[in-house]
C-alpha cells in the first residue's frame, strides 16, 4: 500500500455523545468520547484503515494536543505535531438516531509567525518519499492564508500530487499558485457563482451534501449519485469521500471505479455516529447503489 502525508493545519480534540437530546433540557449518558478531529485526521483515519501508511501532520498546543497526538496513533496513524503556543481547539457533538447530529466547534487559535514557518518547512520534508499528499480543512489564523499555496509548490518541487479540500482565501490563493492543486473538492456553497479560480485545479469534484456529485478531469466527466441511507451523522462524509477516491487512485483503478467507491465511503460515514471510522467492510455493501454515468 502507499505512503500518504495528510495535512491538517485547523485540528480539534473533538468530543462525541450518542445520545437522545432535546431543545431546552439537560441530557445525560454514561460516555463522552474524545476523537481526534479535523478534515485531513479524518482521511488519514480511512486511508489506515484501508492499510495505507498514514501521517497526520498537524499544528496545536497544550494538553489537548498531547491527547490529540495520542488518540491520532492509537488509529494506526503517525502524529506529526507541530507545537504551538496556543492550546488546540475543541468541539462536540450530539448525534441522535432519530433527530441527527449537531456540532459546535471553535473556529481556531493564534498561530505565530515562526510556528507557522514550522509547519510549512516540516510538511515540505514529510512529504518526500510519499504517493500523494492531501491538505484538508481551514486554516486556523489570518497570517495562514498563503500556506496552502506554499505546501502546493513544495509538493510540486518533490514531485508529488497535492489534493487540496478548503475553502476561502487559503483555497483562492493555492488555486492562483504557480503551482495549483491537483484535485480540490468544494461543494456548492464553496464553489460560488464564479467556477474561475477552480479551472486551475487539474481534477474537481463538486459536491451537493447527499446529492449528485460532478466530476471533472482531463480523462472525462462524471456524475455520481451516492447511495440512499438512513443519514446519522453526516459529519465527515466529503473526507471519506476524499479517503476512497484517494484509496481507488492509489490502488490503480480506474476514474469511474474509484468514483464508486468514494460515493460508497460517504454514505457509509452518513450511516454511523462515529466520525471516519470505516473500512471496506462497511463500503463494500453499498457499491452496488452508486450510479457513475459519463457527463457531457
Amino acid at each position: 500500500m502507499a505512503q500518504v502525508l495528510t495535512i491538517t493545519a485547523n485540528p480539534l480534540l473533538d468530543h462525541l455523545a450518542e445520545i437522545p437530546w432535546r431543545h431546552g433540557a439537560v441530557s445525560r449518558t454514561g460516555r463522552i468520547a474524545r476523537v481526534a478531529g479535523g478534515k485531513g485526521v479524518n482521511v488519514a483515519r480511512v486511508l489506515a484503515r484501508h492499510g495505507h501508511a498514514v501521517a497526520a501532520l498537524a499544528l496545536g498546543g497544550g494538553a489537548e494536543a498531547q491527547e490529540f497526538s495520542r488518540l491520532v496513533a492509537a488509529d494506526g496513524i503517525e502524529p506529526a505535531i507541530v507545537p504551538t503556543a496556543a492550546r488546540l481547539r475543541i468541539g462536540f457533538q450530539l448525534a441522535d438516531q432519530q433527530a441527527g447530529a449537531v456540532a459546535c466547534i471553535e473556529d481556531g487559535f493564534q498561530v505565530t509567525a515562526d510556528e507557522r514557518e514550522r509547519f510549512i518547512a516540516t510538511a515540505a520534508e514529510r512529504m518526500r518519499g510519499c504517493a500523494l499528499v492531501v491538505v484538508s480543512g481551514s486554516t486556523p489564523d489570518l497570517g495562514m492564508e498563503d500556506a496552502y499555496r506554499r505546501i502546493c509548490d513544495s509538493a510540486a518541487a518533490a514531485g508529488v500530487p497535492c489534493w487540496v479540500d478548503s475553502y476561502g482565501k487559503p483555497m483562492l490563493a493555492a488555486l492562483a499558485g504557480v503551482h495549483p492543486p491537483a484535485l480540490v473538492k468544494p461543494n456548492r456553497q464553496e464553489y460560488g457563482a464564479d467556477p474561475q479560480p477552480w479551472l486551475a485545479a487539474r481534477e474537481l469534484h463538486l459536491t451537493d451534501g447527499g446529492g449528485q456529485v460532478t466530476v471533472r478531469s482531463p480523462e472525462g466527466r462524471w456524475r455520481v449519485s451516492p447511495p440512499a441511507v438512513s443519514e446519522v451523522n453526516a459529519v465527515g462524509s466529503g473526507d471519506c469521500w476524499l479517503a476512497g477516491y484517494a484509496h481507488g487512485r492509489l490502488s490503480g483503478w480506474d476514474i469511474p471505479r474509484a468514483l464508486a467507491w468514494a460515493a460508497a465511503a460517504g454514505a457509509a460515514n452518513a450511516a454511523r455516529v462515529e466520525v471516519a471510522r470505516i473500512g471496506p467492510e462497511d463500503i463494500r455493501p453499498l457499491l452496488d447503489q452508486v450510479q457513475v454515468t459519463p457527463a457531457p
